[in-house]
């Protein structure tokens, strides 16, 4: 299952709906970033410019939207794999 650490924003949504169109089981978790949780110690563990959205696929972290949707087109997208 895939761990989505995001708030609610452009960046933040594109992950859930690239999430939901491959079919793939996530968990949310919210980022306050009004209250500044990003920059948060252990927030920076996994985002280390303390940005959101971030994913946690079991032992790996992407973060940055655009790198994020690379990474699941690329592992979890059959039209990926083709190529």
């Amino acid at each position: 299952m895939i761990d989505l650490l995001t708030a609610n924003t452009p960046n933040g949504q594109k992950i859930s709906i690239m999430l939901e169109e491959i079919g793939l089981e996530y968990k949310v978790t919210k980022i306050n970033i009004n209250k500044d949780d990003q920059f948060n110690p252990e927030f920076r563990k996994i985002s280390p410019f303390s940005k959101i959205p971030v994913i946690k696929d079991g032992e790996i972290s992407v973060f940055e939207s655009g790198a994020i949707l690379i990474y699941l087109c690329l592992l979890y997208t059959s039209d990926a794999a083709d190529e």
